[in-house]
């Protein structure tokens, strides 16, 4: 939520304003992607270990699919937010200036 009021806070400021950002305010759109990717990352690992102790019967079959679920959904809004990136990519490059 904090991500999204920080976005508000950028929307009044001219590109003057947004040029002469600090290090730290013009890094929290590359941080926050870094911090999907080692989430989604963290989530699958926790799967894998879900299934191995699966395996070795300290699990029940519904915490495995829990856990296998939650990685699933993770990498899925992974690859809709990298669409969105792209998409938005695309669209600037096909702006006429």
């Amino acid at each position: 939520m904090t991500e999204i009021k920080n976005i508000n806070d950028l929307l009044g400021k001219s590109l003057q304003d947004l040029k002469n950002l600090q290090g730290s305010e013009k890094e929290s759109f590359e941080q926050a992607l870094k911090d999907a990717i080692k989430e989604a990352s963290q989530v699958e690992q926790e799967a894998q270990k879900a299934i191995e102790s699966f395996s070795k019967g300290e699990l029940s079959i519904h915490q495995v699919v829990l856990a296998m679920e939650k990685a699933d959904m993770t990498l899925q809004t992974l690859i809709q937010v990298r669409n969105k990136v792209l998409t938005a990519y695309d669209e600037i490059w096909r702006m006429q200036v």
